[in-house]
């Protein structure tokens, strides 16, 4: 749930990345982000090594939209949706420790709170296709939560069942499938759901700063692993009810087998 690649996109951007407009030079960058956090690496010619941003998915009550924002706090993330929502003041992730970035952001956002809560409370200047839908992403944690809870509780029962015999309906077979079956249910949904905000959205506009600014190129984008680890999932409990029916199948061809021979012995003593 907590992992980084439901998405991940390869691309590039004209520039160094920090605002510059030299069409000599390009940046290369990689994205891989998940429910709550992600990484951006950029690359540019004159970089040594790649330099790495963190990232954070930012969801402003009342917008209805989510931003994946490179804030390391809450103040950069909320000037950085200011400004790519509302055009208010400037933001751009900076190269520096999370420390000094920190303070300098909280000097930046104290001389322009003013600037901007005003543009908060002006009309967006961009809409809401360029950010991605907070509706269909807090659905998706429901459904994966709820995903989640039930596959422990299968995995519990499982257990259960193996070392001891449950006199409870609801502990023993007829448990697991209930859980199995409320498992495969929100798995699907967390599947149709996210798939549906990839392919209508994501995949073209990535809900960061670039794509939003109309400044990256993307050459890649794909659901990651941790989206398919949710197929995985559903397939586990599919296979242990076919698992468990199986050995209950088998228990009772033996116990018919055992109560055939008990009818077919011959009653009486022999002398």
């Amino acid at each position: 749930m907590g992992t980084d690649y439901w998405i991940v996109s390869d691309g590039s951007q004209k520039g160094n990345g920090t605002g510059s407009t030299d069409s000599t030079t390009e940046t290369k960058i990689t994205i891989n982000y998940g429910l709550f956090n992600g990484r951006k690496t950029t690359k540019g010619q004159l970089d040594l090594a790649p330099v790495p941003y963190s990232l954070t998915v930012f969801c402003p009550g009342g917008e209805g939209v989510c931003l994946v924002s490179c804030g390391t706090t809450e103040d950069e993330q909320k000037q950085e949706f200011d400004y790519l929502r509302f055009g208010g003041t400037e933001y751009r992730c900076q190269r520096t420790t999370r420390a000094s970035k920190t303070s300098r952001s909280r000097l930046v956002q104290l001389a322009n709170d003013i600037s901007v809560k005003e543009a908060a409370r002006s009309e967006p200047v961009r809409g809401n296709d360029q950010f991605m839908d907070y509706g269909l992403w807090v659905t998706t944690l429901i459904f994966l939560s709820l995903m989640l809870a039930f596959q422990v509780i299968s995995t519990g029962l499982c257990f259960f069942n193996a070392v001891t015999v449950p006199i409870e309906m609801l502990v023993g077979p007829m448990g697991i499938y209930l859980a199995n079956g409320v498992v495969g249910l929100t798995g699907l949904i967390t599947l149709s759901l996210w798939g549906d905000l990839f392919s209508s959205k994501l995949s073209s506009e990535l809900a960061i700063q670039e794509t939003i600014l109309d400044i990256y190129r993307m050459s890649s984008s794909n659901l990651g692993y941790s989206y398919w680890f949710v197929l995985c999932s559903l397939i586990f409990a599919i296979a242990s009810s076919v698992c468990i029916r199986f050995r209950n199948s088998l228990r009772k061809f033996s116990n018919q087998n055992v109560v055939g021979v008990e009818s077919s012995t011959p009653g009486g003593m022999l002398y």
